[in-house]
């Protein structure tokens, strides 16, 4: 029978167990009598016709399983297209170079698409993260890094760019800043303050959080009356019109509206708190959908094969009702001043 009707001799057969189960009572009585009737071929069929509806579901979900881990086709091409424009990203090289420049890394030219970086005795930090003692050379180009092991291919995901964010962000380099703005519109010393908070889950990356939740930046841009214009003036058109000023004058200008620039501060923090509500809903949101649709899929696939555990579906109950209990809080982490001229 297990040839006949299960093939089971030249294919492996996931169906076995469950067959065996439902027909287990039959088989037992059939061996029993020690003599071979018509039940023999009843049990026969009764196993092949379950054999192949089992089989077809089992088909079925892994079909679902690959389309939705593979994505290939048109998704694969357009995730492709995704990188390579990244590849070609100038901001990432614009960046790059600043941040090296700020906290006062040697940069040497190289020849074509590379740059030689070492540490510096006028660093801002002892150490900087991600590059090696005695420095290294670094290419922002794909293919340049592929024809030389020699070289760090620098991209946003690389130590020395991640380090360097996460640096600005937990050390007091590079937190506040002061500028002047040119905009003939605007009366002569109209006062202007940027915050940039960081919505951070409060949970261990083991959580999952950050593929729903990764750090959010959030900012609030007021005017002297308290008025948040973010939505309306686009961070990179405000920060065209501005020109930086050098610290002693900073000192000055900062001292004659120090009154002003704590009171916004407290005001900005009600704004931000209501920019953290709704991106908590839309990351709870996503969360909820992704993970159902798992549960939903393993829930499907445990109809059909035993070897779908319950502790596999109760791990993603707990991840939600995990996720949903997560603290997520407002991190300061970056003001700008800005007086207009």
């Amino acid at each position: 029978m297990v040839q006949r009707r299960l093939n089971a001799f030249e294919e492996t057969c996931p169906t076995g167990r469950s067959i065996f189960e439902h027909v287990q009572d039959d088989l037992l009585q059939l061996l029993a009598k020690g003599s071979i009737d018509e039940s023999l071929d009843t049990l026969i069929e009764t196993s092949a016709e379950m054999h192949h509806r089992l089989k077809a579901e089992l088909e079925k979900g892994r079909d679902r399983l690959l389309e939705m881990h593979s994505n290939g086709g048109d998704d694969a091409k357009a995730l492709a297209e995704t990188i390579r424009s990244l590849d070609g990203d100038t901001n990432l090289v614009t960046f790059a170079l600043g941040l090296f420049d700020t906290v006062g890394l040697n940069q040497d030219d190289k020849g074509e698409n590379a740059i030689v970086v070492t540490p510096s005795e006028h660093m801002l930090v002892s150490s900087y993260p991600g590059l090696p003692y005695e420095g290294c050379t670094i290419t922002f180009d794909r293919n340049t890094a592929l024809s030389r092991e020699d070289l760090h291919f620098i991209s946003w995901e690389h130590p020395m760019i991640q380090g360097g964010i996460d640096l600005l962000l937990s050390e007091d380099v590079g937190t506040t800043a002061v500028s002047l703005l040119k905009n003939k519109a605007l009366p002569v010393g109209t006062l202007f303050l940027e915050l940039v908070y960081v919505a951070d889950a409060q949970a261990p990356k083991s959580s999952g959080i950050h593929q729903f939740l990764p750090a959010t930046p959030i900012r609030v841009l007021l005017d002297a009356k308290g008025n948040d214009l973010a939505a309306q003036v686009e961070f990179d058109s405000f920060h065209r019109q501005l020109s930086p000023v050098n610290r002693h004058l900073a000192s000055k200008l900062v001292s004659s509206v120090q009154k002003q620039i704590h009171g916004l501060i407290e005001l900005s923090e009600p704004f931000a708190e209501k920019q953290l509500i709704t991106i908590r809903e839309t990351a709870e949101a996503e969360m909820t959908a992704k993970l159902r649709a798992e549960l939903d899929r393993l829930q499907a696939l445990k109809a059909v094969n035993p070897n779908i555990r319950d502790d596999e579906l109760e791990a993603i109950e707990s991840q939600m009702g995990e996720l949903r209990a997560t603290s997520v809080k407002l991190r300061f982490s970056w003001t700008r001043c800005a007086l207009s001229w």
